[in-house]
C-alpha cells in the first residue's frame, strides 16, 4: 500500500520539533533511505513510514503505540498544524457532536486533499456519552494516532473523556469513548473564522 506523502512529512516535522533535526537525519541515515526530507506531494511505500517509526521507536527508547499517541496529540495541539485542528473542530460545537461528524471526517479531508484517503469510521452511541467508533482499512498504527488526536481534542473541547482501543483485527479496529463530562474545564478558543477572513 502507500501512504500519502502529506502523512509522512507532517511526522517528519513531529519528529523534528519534538526531538530535533539530528534525531531525523540519524533515523534516516541508520535506515539507509536516502532520503533527506519528505515531499509531500507525493506518495510513499507504507513501509518506509513504518521503518522510520520502529528506527524512531528503537533510538528514543520508546514503544512504537506511544510515539504514535504523540503524534496524534501533536497534530492538535503544535500551532504550525493548525490547519489539521481546524479540520476536525469544524465537526462540531461540542465533543458530542464532533465525534458524531468523525463518520464525515474523510469526505471533508479530500476536499482540502483531493489524493488523501482516510479510513472509514462510524460511530455508534452503544449508551448515552458511550461511544464505540469502529475504523475500517485502517492502516497499521493509525488506530494510536487517532486515540492521541482524540485525547487532545477533547481537551480542546474542555471534555473529560475515557478513550481506550478495545478491539484491532485484520479489518479494522473499535475505539471506545466514554463522555464522564462534557464540561469539565475552559476549552481552547476556536475561531470559526480564521484571522484576517473578509
Amino acid at each position: 500500500m502507500m501512504m500519502h506523502g502529506l502523512i509522512l512529512w507532517i511526522f517528519e516535522s513531529f519528529v523534528r520539533l519534538t526531538y530535533g533535526d539530528q534525531v531525523w537525519e540519524k533515523v534516516l541515515s541508520d535506515l539507509d533511505l536516502h532520503l533527506h526530507s519528505v515531499e509531500p506531494m507525493f506518495h510513499y511505500d507504507d513501509q518506509i513510514g513504518l521503518s522510520i517509526l520502529r528506527q524512531l521507536s528503537i533510538e528514543q527508547k520508546r514503544d512504537r503505540h506511544s510515539l504514535l499517541e504523540d503524534f496524534g496529540t501533536f497534530l492538535v495541539t503544535d500551532a504550525r498544524v493548525e490547519r489539521v485542528r481546524r479540520l476536525l473542530r469544524f465537526g462540531g460545537v461540542d465533543f458530542t457532536e464532533f465525534l458524531h461528524s468523525l463518520e464525515d471526517l474523510k469526505g471533508r479531508a479530500r476536499l482540502a486533499v483531493p489524493d488523501l484517503i482516510l479510513p472509514e469510521m462510524q460511530v455508534d452511541e452503544t449508551h448515552p456519552h458511550r461511544f464505540e467508533i469502529t475504523c475500517e482499512n485502517i492502516p497499521v498504527g493509525a488506530p494510536y494516532v487517532l486515540l492521541g488526536a482524540l485525547r487532545a481534542l477533547a481537551d480542546d473541547y474542555g471534555s473529560l473523556v475515557f478513550l481506550e482501543v478495545s478491539e484491532e483485527k485484520s479489518s479494522g479496529v473499535v475505539i471506545l469513548a466514554s463522555l464522564l463530562e462534557s464540561q469539565h474545564a475552559e476549552g481552547r478558543e476556536f475561531l470559526w473564522a480564521t484571522e484576517g477572513a473578509p
